[in-house]
């Protein structure tokens, strides 16, 4: 452990501490205690129920993951107070929240939540005082303006020494990344380092940087300012006290990648999204005069507006200021890139729908590592419970994923019960973490020992989870952000030698063969409760489902052949650059 660095991230710590109190103590005290380990936070959950009070016993019923009763309590209080509007809006009961807001004195900070959330950018601002929270939000609104890019210290003015044409077969890369191994666990960082090991096995020199202030950020304290994982080198910027305003903080990261860039002699600068990696990469890149790469792995303003709590919620937020500005200024970013990268047909065809020139965009998709191409497929799904402490008995079905509502997995649990109610001995196994989880769980009450939630696994225990399902569900919602983005869990499982059902949405029907797996209407757990039944009686339909969805994967999507065309695209860049 490098102690200075330890030195700087507890200061880091310390100074986003305070200014988070400062800011708004309520709103704080509730973050850190929904983000303590799981027996702290219990512990105050429980805690909070021995005290008086709706607003106290929700927010008990709301660390200890009871969602119904939380929302209960809400809706009935009489005895409205700040800490219940927080808890209300955390909840998505954006109405009941914003009825308390009205109710108590110097809610301000709490309106001007609900409007952000609604996507009321100017609203959220308008209801604050003058100050430094009015200030923030604002200097966060000027970044989604069309055409605000961040300003590089005039320091940074040396350019790179250009390779010879002879020596672009290789070019070095930068990547700057949101996060990364070890310290989140999570598709996009294994994605990430798929990425940066194939590029380097195949002769490039390739480091990373990730935002700044992480991993400390998430709770986590990075061993040193360069973090090595299989022999990557991972980056981290950590200010002793992070800038007050984001156009501050982006402009910072911009001259510290390129500073960064110029010390490791990359000629390729590679970011992924959203927007503000975008920015801060589009800006180094241009003030060192080195070609750049955006990588596109999702629809950031579609996936924010899946969020919402209910179908009027979503409409609401799609048709919000928030929504179309942030969908222009991905377009944006994307446009002013050297080259575009993204997952899939479905996602490029939305690229160049919105003004992303075609012949910019090569197509990456999503493939299986080599602990999923090695993984013993042999082992019965029976076998593989035997192995987990799980009942050998049943058919299992279910998967392992980020615990979101556009997943589906409500659907899936309720498909389950009418199965079982029928007759069918179909079980459910569900690995991950993520908001969705206490909900999923209370609706999954009435199948008893029947239904396996694991909470959040490595990744090689998600690998034996998915080996330990008789077949493996995706039932995503019929939202866009879902009809536009292919997931990997698919591919993984078709690489898992596991039938693979999903919803008939676009982005979904081209990763799967007819001859691998199973498609059914998104959002109807009737036809998605028949279809599994049958699945279930047909012992060789799943066993031909998997082999054929192995050896189209094996033959089609593995990372040591898929991630050549990242160096194909590098070096179609070094020599358009050298013509």
């Amino acid at each position: 452990m490098n102690l200075s660095f330890l030195a700087r991230q507890i200061t880091n710590v310390v100074a986003t501490t305070a200014t988070h109190i400062n800011d708004d103590r309520i709103f704080f005290g509730m973050q850190l205690a929904r983000r303590l380990p799981a027996p702290a936070s219990r512990l105050v959950g429980r805690t909070l129920g021995r005290a008086r009070g709706d607003a106290a016993q929700a927010a008990s019923a709301w660390l200890l993951g009871r969602e119904s009763k939380a929302k209960t309590l809400v809706a009935n209080s009489v005895y409205p107070s700040r800490l219940l509007g927080e808890i209300a809006l955390n909840l998505g009961l954006l109405d009941e929240a914003e009825a308390i807001a009205e109710a108590v004195p110097e809610a301000a900070g709490l309106s001007s939540r609900i409007w952000w959330t609604r996507g009321q950018l100017d609203r959220a601002i308008d209801v604050l005082p003058e100050g430094a929270r009015r200030n923030r939000l604002g200097d966060e609104r000027l970044c989604l303006q069309p055409g605000w890019w961040p300003h590089v210290t005039d320091q940074i003015t040396a350019r790179p020494t250009r390779a010879a044409a002879g020596q672009t077969q290789h070019p070095a890369a930068l990547h700057v990344l949101t996060n990364s191994l070890p310290h989140t666990r999570s598709g996009y960082a294994y994605r990430s380092h798929a990425i940066l090991t194939t590029l380097q096995s195949a002769g490039h020199r390739v480091a990373a940087v990730t935002r700044p202030s992480y991993p400390v950020t998430i709770g986590r304290v990075s061993s040193g300012p360069v973090e090595t994982v299989d022999g990557v080198d991972y980056l981290r910027q950590i200010p002793l006290r992070p800038l007050p305003t984001p156009t501050a903080r982006l402009g910072d990261q911009a001259s510290w990648i390129a500073a960064r860039a110029q010390e490791r002699g990359a000629q390729i600068l590679h970011t992924t999204t959203h927007y503000v990696n975008g920015l801060a990469t589009g800006a180094a890149a241009g003030s060192i005069g080195l070609p750049w790469v955006y990588e596109v792995r999702g629809v950031l303003e579609e996936t924010w507006a899946a969020a919402g709590a209910t179908p009027e919620d979503r409409q609401a937020r799609r048709a919000s200021q928030r929504f179309a500005l942030m969908r222009a200024k991905e377009i944006e970013v994307a446009t002013a890139a050297d080259a575009v990268i993204t997952l899939g047909e479905t996602m490029r065809e939305h690229l160049i729908a919105g003004g992303v020139p075609a012949e910019a965009i090569t197509l990456i998709p999503n493939s299986v590592s080599e602990a999923v191409a090695d993984a013993d497929t042999s082992r019965t799904p029976a076998k593989m419970r035997s192995q987990l402490g799980l009942p050998g008995a049943g058919v299992w079905v279910g998967t392992a994923a980020s615990i979101v509502g556009y997943e589906g997995l409500d659907d899936l649990i309720d498909a389950v019960i009418l199965a079982r109610s029928e007759g069918t001995d179909l079980r459910l196994l569900i690995a991950g973490d993520g908001v969705a989880l206490p909900e999923l769980r209370e609706r999954a009450a009435p199948l008893g020992d029947n239904a396996v939630f694991t909470g959040r696994v490595s990744q090689a225990q998600a690998i034996d989870y998915q080996l330990a399902l008789d077949a493996i569900v995706v039932p995503r919602k019929d939202e866009p952000v879902c009809r536009l983005v292919t997931p990997i869990k698919p591919i993984e499982a078709m690489g898992l030698a596991r039938p693979v059902v999903v919803s008939d949405l676009p982005a979904l029907r081209e990763l799967v063969p007819e001859t691998a797996g199973l498609s059914v209407r998104p959002e109807d757990p009737r036809a998605l409760a028949g279809l599994l039944t049958d699945l279930a009686d047909d012992d060789s339909a799943r066993e031909n489902y998997g082999q054929n969805g192995r050896a189209h994967v094996l033959a089609t999507r593995r990372w040591k052949e898929i991630g050549r065309r990242y160096g194909q695209v590098y070096s179609q860049l070094m020599g358009a650059d050298a013509r």
